[in-house]
Parts: C-alpha cells; sequence; structure tokens
C-alpha cells in the first residue's frame, strides 16, 4: 500500500492561519475575563461546523462570530492558539458523518506517450536555427477511454486523520493520527479534525487497455469504507 500527499502538521497549520486570517470589523464585546467566544460555519442548510477562538472579529475566514462564550485561562489560551484551524470532532459529528458519506472510491489510469516537437536554440554564432526533439509524457488521470493508456490502474481511497494536542514541557504540539478507514476509529483519542481531514492511498493494478472501460471501483474489494448505516460516534477497536 502506498500513501500519497503526506501532510505535515506545520504546513497544515501554515496553511489555516492563512485561511483563517484577514481583516474583518471587530465586536463590541467588553468582557473583562479571558474568553474565547463561539464561531459558526454554516455549511449548508443542515450542517454546521462550530468552534471557539480567541478572536473578537465578527468574521474569521468562513466562520462568524457569536456572543456565546466560556471562560479560558493562561495556559488555555496556548491551547486555543493552536486549535485554531481545527474544531472538535465530537461537537461536530454530523459534518464528520457527512464528510466520510461524500467520498467515494475512484480509477485513476496511467498514460504515456512521445511526440516530436519543434524547438528553436542560438547557436554559437548567434543565429537562431530550430530542431526537433522527442518529449515523454506520462502521468494518471480518470479518462478509462484514452488511446494512450497502459493498462496500469489504481484504485484511489479516501482516508480520514485528525489530531491531538500534547503539552510537553510546558507547550502545546499537534500529533497527527494514523490514517483510517472510518473516523470513529480515532475521535476520542484523536479528537481534534480540520475540514478536510481526508488523504488518498491507492492500490495499483493492471489490466487489458480494451478492458479498462468496464471497469468499477465497485469491482474491487480491497479497502474497508465507513460504516454509513449508522451516525453512532463511537467504535470501541478497530476490526482489520
Amino acid at each position: 500500500m502506498k500513501e500519497i500527499n503526506k501532510l505535515r502538521v506545520l504546513s497544515y497549520m501554515l496553511a489555516s492561519t492563512l485561511l483563517l486570517s484577514g481583516c474583518s470589523e471587530k465586536s463590541e464585546c467588553n468582557i473583562p475575563a479571558r474568553h474565547v467566544h463561539k464561531y459558526i460555519r454554516q455549511v449548508n442548510d443542515n450542517i454546521s461546523i462550530e468552534k471557539y477562538l480567541d478572536d473578537e472579529h465578527l468574521t474569521v475566514g468562513y466562520y462568524n462570530w457569536t456572543e456565546n462564550y466560556i471562560e479560558i485561562n493562561k495556559e488555555d489560551e496556548k491551547l486555543y492558539k493552536l486549535l485554531r484551524g481545527l474544531f472538535d470532532g465530537v461537537t461536530n459529528w454530523d459534518y464528520l458523518y457527512n464528510r466520510m458519506a461524500s467520498v467515494h472510491d475512484y480509477l485513476e489510469f496511467y498514460y504515456e506517450y512521445d511526440t516530436v516537437e519543434v524547438r528553436t536554440r542560438t547557436n554559437a554564432d548567434g543565429e537562431t536555427e530550430t530542431y526537433t526533439e522527442t518529449v515523454h509524457h506520462s502521468g494518471w488521470h480518470k479518462n478509462a477511454n484514452d488511446f494512450d493508456n497502459t493498462g496500469r490502474t489504481r484504485l484511489c481511497h479516501h482516508r480520514f486523520y485528525s489530531y491531538v494536542a500534547l503539552l510537553q514541557n510546558g507547550k502545546y504540539k499537534l500529533v497527527r493520527s494514523p490514517l483510517v478507514d472510518d473516523m470513529r476509529y480515532i475521535i476520542d483519542n484523536y479528537p481534534y479534525f480540520s475540514e478536510d481531514c481526508t488523504e488518498i492511498v491507492y492500490e495499483e493494478f493492471r489490466f487489458n487497455k480494451r478492458d479498462l472501460k468496464y471497469l468499477s471501483p465497485d469491482d474491487f474489494d480491497v479497502f474497508e469504507g465507513p460504516d454509513l448505516s449508522t451516525k453512532e460516534i463511537h467504535i470501541k477497536s478497530r476490526t482489520n
């Protein structure tokens, strides 16, 4: 099994900071105690995401300020700064369940071909001359009918990850979970999720190229999918 596009915590946090930064009008909050406000993002008519942010702007990225707040201490403040780009999974389980339901396995096909292309260059005498060069093209795409497909095929599958915040030497750090097929396997021990929280893994096969158009992800029994038959959150242990 191969894994692609491995995310790093630092790069993730940088991207989240950029997303959540920006200028907007500040609220008129006058609460003297150290506190954080609940922010809500309405994803669609039925699903929203809520989290607490150490901020007073009316909008932060796609999230909107509310008057609801909780008081925190100085140590808590460090944690909320670290969790700025994440949200609590149990509180937002409807969003995570729909996220699992919205992603599906798909097939990609490896293509390969050569072209002869005309180039120009300047020779030692300063004159422009033309020449031909053979250029090799290859890669993966989803077109099963492409003439240049080689027969190499891979089944692409979404797995999920989350984070836990650990206090080490007086500082909080994020630790990412293993990749899992169902978020219930990690939601207790790694409770904080990003909105995407997915990574693609794949298994590769080889077929006769003329048979590719007849293939479907349902023809493969390689990956375990999430249990969408129930919205029950907790799974006590992994079975795979």
